[in-house]
């Protein structure tokens, strides 16, 4: 559901004490100062938010206090006082939520991130928090599709074929949604928790920033996930 410059994911997810929220274009997110704005315009408490500093990593934690966690593109937590948040601009957003219990994260994903193995780390430390990987639901948020996600060779030899399609200008689309998905099920995760938001960052100009389509001079979206106080 779409309200003036959020998207809310929330109806998408078992749990009724989850608030998933993201921000389009029309709301101006960038920065701290912009992060809280869309924590406080989403309901949430602009004090509670877990704030990971992004490098295209494949580290991920859990969080028990609020305020940055560097060098960190996954955040989950089990404090039901606080809020994750990310930033994105083509990568993909994906949020967990347990389906009963107030346990959740997100985690930033883009090719990089993909290959070199945030899924599995991701089930890994949800399995040392001894969560059942079945009982989580996953949404992967408005992202770069394979309609607009084209590179050169030496990006698809690190994905299998199954996820390539070769175009006749001699590049190549590859389907990030559909290579999540397959990693997401391949390490247990329940192929019917798995929501797919098929809405492509890059095409949609009206609604999201694209760091493809704009560059440096991209704006970001902003991804919140905690506890529904209303």
């Amino acid at each position: 559901m779409r309200y003036s410059g959020l998207l809310d994911f929330s109806h998408h997810l078992s749990n009724q004490n989850i608030l998933a929220v993201f921000s389009d274009k029309t709301f101006p997110a960038d920065g701290l100062e912009g992060r809280k704005n869309f924590a406080i315009h989403s309901g949430f408490d602009q004090n509670s938010l877990i704030i990971p500093k992004q490098t295209h990593s494949i580290n991920v934690t859990c969080v028990n206090n609020p305020g940055k966690v560097l060098n960190t593109d996954g955040v989950f937590t089990m404090v039901p006082t606080l809020t994750c948040s990310l930033q994105v601009a083509d990568c993909l957003p994906i949020y967990f939520s347990h389906s009963s219990k107030d346990i959740y994260g997100l985690v930033h994903a883009g090719w990089r991130g993909l290959v070199n193995g945030i899924i599995e780390e991701s089930a890994i430390l949800l399995k040392q928090m001894n969560i059942p990987l079945i009982n989580m639901e996953i949404l992967i948020g408005p992202s770069i599709q394979k309609c607009c996600f084209e590179v050169n060779d030496d990006v698809i030899n690190q994905f299998d074929s199954k996820f390539i399609l070769k175009k006749n200008n001699g590049k190549f689309q590859i389907d990030l949604q559909k290579f999540a998905i397959w990693k997401l099920i391949d390490m247990g995760f329940n192929s019917k928790n798995i929501m797919n938001i098929q809405d492509c960052t890059f095409c949609n100009s009206s609604n999201y920033h694209s760091y493809r389509r704009n560059g440096k001079k991209a704006g970001r979206m902003i991804g919140l996930i905690g506890i529904n106080s209303n």
